[in-house]
């Protein structure tokens, strides 16, 4: 079984991190000041003392627990918006059989590691026939979760990531990325050097690689003659240095600079760009236009009036989304047509100038598209590039961005 450097987890972080940002978006009644100050003071407290008491950094912790940690960190507490109360709590609603319908279709996908099948490739008749599979498990979650009269994005965190997972995948050029990956990765795998210094019981087992939407980045577990290899979703398209890294982790015979490579991989663009997408395919989040700071409805307007002309419709769905973030700021979604800006960015300290660069940077997308080369979506053209920089404070919001994604 893979080694993992030592880390630990603080139950609740996330969730409280999540429950503070919701009560906060409809205002704290003043009655209940004193006792939300008390909540996140214990928070952050317990979180430092389990810390030390694991003689760690909280920079230590798992990705989501640290950011979850900054945002309570960092919260003005003595500045909190006033309001009457909590909006009452989403329902949840439970579909039973999804996280097995994503076993299923990781098991049709795992013959794709074979080097002895085609190329995937979106008019493959194998890939036409998993993406069937993929849009008709979609279209019976979606209709299940309208007969209970709520959006999937209110299912169990598990059921909901597989149906997230599910919803990605059913996009063919995503699809196709994916079998990719998986195909290098078992490459990697296989890698005479890399087995050579594994465990013995492994040098010669067969690897099975399940790519998934979960908390960890990887898991290897040797049972029955096999290693069974879960990766995050988020390592689709990487390059061959960062899967070589993760094979190598994953077979026990990582060399030093492994884990950090992978781990700045997963705290980068690319890897977040993944991590957004699935989120994206929520409906859940729709609406949510109204932050701390910033309304996205009169971003939207202000960007709209003084970088296009007043001439882009506006998308379907502009929207926060629900994740703490240092790198990726934005994201656009062709598919829904849907501009989402991280939460990171509503906060008393961010210039309007910064959220408005942010939005004129998804919107661009929306205007300009992408463009298609050998099967992969191309948004970050020269095009793309040059329209970016006539933003007019571009220096100032990037060097903003830059600091921030230092601070993490």
């Amino acid at each position: 079984m893979a080694k993992h450097k030592k880390s630990i987890r603080v139950s609740g972080l996330v969730k409280t991190a999540r429950q503070a940002r919701e009560k906060l978006a409809v205002g704290i009644p003043s009655a209940e000041v004193e006792r939300f100050r008390k909540w996140i003071r214990g928070s952050v407290k317990r979180t430092e003392a389990i810390c030390r008491d694991h003689q760690m950094r909280p920079e230590d912790l798992p990705t989501p627990s640290y950011e979850a940690y900054r945002f309570l960190k960092e919260l003005d507490l003595d500045d909190l918006p006033h309001g009457q109360g909590p909006a009452p709590e989403a329902t949840t609603i439970r579909i039973s059989g999804i996280i097995a319908l994503q076993s299923h279709i990781n098991d049709r996908m795992a013959n794709w590691a074979d080097p002895q099948r085609d190329e995937p490739t979106e008019d493959h008749p194998q890939v036409q026939s998993l993406l069937e599979e993929l849009h008709s498990h979609v279209d019976r979650i979606e209709e299940l979760a309208h007969e209970a009269d709520a959006p999937p994005g209110h299912l169990p965190t598990r059921s909901r990531r597989a149906y997230q997972w599910l919803k990605l995948l059913s996009d063919p050029v995503t699809l196709v990325v994916h079998l990719e990956t998986l195909r290098a990765l078992d490459h990697a795998c296989q890698t005479p050097s890399f087995r050579k210094r594994a465990p013995r019981p492994i040098r010669e087992a067969p690897v099975k690689i399940a790519f998934t939407y979960a908390s960890y980045l990887y898991k290897a577990q040797f049972e029955d003659g096999i290693l069974a290899v879960k990766a995050h979703e988020g390592f689709i398209g990487a390059p061959p240095d960062v899967l070589g890294a993760l094979a190598r982790i994953l077979l026990s015979s990582a060399q030093d600079t492994d884990r950090d490579r992978v781990k700045a991989y997963a705290a980068g663009e690319d890897f977040v760009e993944v991590v957004t997408a699935l989120e994206m395919t929520t409906p859940g989040v729709d609406n949510l236009t109204q932050g701390r700071c910033f309304d996205l409805e009169a971003v939207f307007d202000r960007v709209n009036r003084t970088c296009f002309d007043g001439e882009l419709d506006r998308p379907r769905l502009l929207t926060w989304n629900a994740r703490i973030t240092r790198v990726k700021m934005g994201h656009y979604d062709l598919l829904r047509d849907a501009v989402m800006l991280s939460v990171t960015l509503d906060a008393p300290d961010v210039p309007d100038y910064v959220v408005d660069y942010v939005m004129y940077h998804e919107l661009l997308h929306k205007q300009l598209g992408n463009r298609v080369v050998n099967g992969r979506h191309h948004t970050h053209t020269p095009a793309f590039r040059e329209a970016e920089r006539a933003f007019s404070r571009y220096g100032e919001a990037q060097a903003f961005l830059k600091k921030t994604a230092g601070a993490g």
